[in-house]
This record gives C-alpha cells, structure tokens and sequence, in this order.
C-alpha cells in the first residue's frame, strides 16, 4: 500500500463519526426545546435535523466507498490503528462513566437542574484527549467551545434569576452548534478522501 494512501480504517472511522454526530447533534437540538414553546421548539428541532439528516446520508455514502480504499498492510499502521482504536475506546468509556456519576449524585443531591449543563461539561472535555489521538486541532475549539457554554449555564444556574429550563435551552443549542460544526467537518474530511481515491485512480490509469 503506498505510504499516502488513505487506510479503509480511517474511511469507515469518519463514516461512523459522522453517524455519531447526526445523533448527537438530535439529542441536543430535542434538548434544546426544554425552554421553548411549541412553536419555537419546532423550530429548533427543524434547524438542527438538517445537519443531522445530512451527516446520515454522508455517512452511509462514505461506508459504501469505503471498499474502494486498501485495507492496513503495514506493521506500523495496524499498530497506530490498534493504539487510536484503543484510546478512543477508553476516552469513550470514561465518558460515559462520569455522565452516569455526574447524574447520579446530582439527582440525589436534588441538584438534578444542573444535570443539563454538567453532561456537557464532560461532552466537551472529552474532545480534548481526542484532539491528541486523532491529531485534529478542531477537537480543542469544539470541545472549548461546548465547555464555555456548560460553564455559563452552571454560572447562571448558581448566581442568577435565569430560569433554568431555559439555561437548559442556552447550554443545549450551543452543544448542538458544536457537534453540528463536528459533523461539517467530516464531511469535509470525507470529500477530500474521495479526492483523494479519484486522484490514485487517474494516476493509476494513467
């Protein structure tokens, strides 16, 4: 396999992330609706089942083309594959651990109001080791962005009159904007591994 070549891993990895974000990117816009009214809330789950709908497409689009890309055939490779499939698989459990804990003792401590803003405070730490794994800058700006927004959220909670459904919607609508600008950007990573493939295939034919 040429050292350029773009693996099936990596292909499939994207596809999947961008299934990931559709979802993720609902859950939010569905949260979002937790101060709004019937039709605002339409609204908001319109805007961001867009995006969602979109990755979904893409996705399953990049996992049919992903038979056309070489599967690892190097040491070296498989080793970095097994090494970020690892990673990701632990930042991914640690994750979710701390959520079912963060919910736990909230809603035990009748704190539960902040269960909202403190799933998105672990949402968006957990980008920060990706952005190590993956070796993507973008990983930091989203996952700072999705914790600035916990962080007000938390901050209006303790120290003002804000009503907190509402702080919900601030906290959510901003979570979405963050997977949403995620999944852009695996489309984008997506058309330049088509690119990619289509260039190797006019050389080759070359």
């Amino acid at each position: 396999m040429d050292a350029d070549a773009i693996p099936r891993a990596a292909v499939t990895g994207t596809a999947s992330g961008l299934i990931l974000m559709a979802g993720f990117t609902l859950v939010w816009g569905a949260w979002a609706t937790a101060g709004l009214g019937p039709v605002a809330s339409v609204v908001a789950v319109g805007i961001f089942l867009i995006p969602a709908v979109s990755f979904v497409i893409h996705g399953v689009g990049l996992f049919r083309a992903a038979g056309r890309f070489p599967t690892i055939d190097t040491v070296q490779r498989q080793e970095e594959t097994a090494t970020i499939s690892r990673w990701h698989g632990r930042i991914f459990a640690l994750e979710g651990s701390l959520i079912g804990v963060a919910c736990t003792v909230l809603g035990v401590s009748g704190t539960y109001l902040y269960i909202n803003p403190a799933i998105a405070l672990i949402v968006g730490a957990h980008f920060i080791p990706l952005a190590r794994v993956f070796h993507r800058t973008i990983d930091y700006y989203i996952g700072a962005w999705v914790m600035l927004a916990s962080l007000l959220g938390i901050y209006l909670l303790a120290f003002t009159s804000t009503q907190p459904l509402f702080v919900w919607t601030i906290v959510s609508i901003a979570t979405a904007c963050g997977t949403t600008v995620y999944g852009l950007y695996m489309v984008r990573t997506k058309w330049s591994f088509l690119r990619s493939l289509n260039n190797s295939s006019a050389g080759i034919g070359a």
